[in-house]
């Protein structure tokens, strides 16, 4: 690590986008802001690496990405519906989840999730952005508390025993949502584990940064397809 460089974890929101700013150089968590604007978000931060709770690299025709498949096998039976399928390239452009559906089950031979359709909007938007930088990461929020804790995590995140134990380990490594600046613009809508998940993939920018991250993915694409990474 040469320059210092800002460092983001963005988790999505029903109204918009939690991230956790920190810089390299003291390796140390400052703001947790809100917005409903993921471009305008970043556009502060030019020169940062930014890890996002949401899909990157989509499939042209294959249902499942390996990265999806290896990110349940490395949580385990228990946190597997924490990793949703994300739609095809092209199911991204329709209009209706009845259209998206179809064109799924044409292209793939399955259906699309309507947890996946009802993200469409911030997928797209990620799509947008990623597009003008390679310094925009895909992670996974269970993925990196596991990684942290070194072992499977207790409890499911939105119970009270699992914000603690999330909690727990975040402090663990210095991070504490109470000793920075909190900038959410008192929006009801924002859940305490949507502000624990950014700030986890604070630390996981950290560790791509450093280079003692882990990285899920396809170790050989053949047919120009399956190109999804996620970074832990």
């Amino acid at each position: 690590m040469t320059n210092a460089m800002d460092l983001i974890g963005v988790d999505g929101t029903s109204s918009g986008w939690i991230a956790s700013i920190g810089s390299s150089r003291d390796k140390c968590l400052s703001t947790i802001k809100f917005s409903d604007d993921l471009n305008k978000l970043l556009s502060d931060y030019p020169n940062s690496i930014v890890v996002i709770d949401m899909p990157i690299e989509l499939n042209k025709k294959n249902y499942f990405r390996t990265c999806d498949v290896l990110a349940k096998k490395y949580l385990g039976n228990a946190f597997q519906s924490s990793i949703f399928i994300p739609p095809l390239k092209r199911v991204l452009k329709c209009n209706t989840y009845q259209e998206a559906n179809e064109l799924s089950k044409k292209i793939a031979g399955k259906g699309l999730s309507k947890q996946s359709w009802h993200l469409k909007s911030k997928i797209s938007e990620v799509q947008e952005i990623s597009k003008l930088s390679n310094k925009i990461y895909e992670g996974h929020p269970e993925c990196s508390f596991k990684m942290l804790k070194k072992e499977t995590l207790r409890a499911k995140k939105k119970s009270v025993s699992g914000i603690f134990e999330r909690l727990n380990l975040l402090k663990s490594v210095g991070l504490d949502p109470l000793s920075v600046s909190l900038r959410l613009e008192n929006n009801s809508s924002i859940k305490i584990d949507d502000v624990l998940d950014s700030m986890v993939l604070f630390i996981t920018a950290l560790r791509i940064v450093e280079g003692n991250h882990l990285c899920l993915e396809k170790i050989e694409i053949t047919d120009g397809d399956n190109n999804g990474k996620i970074f832990i």
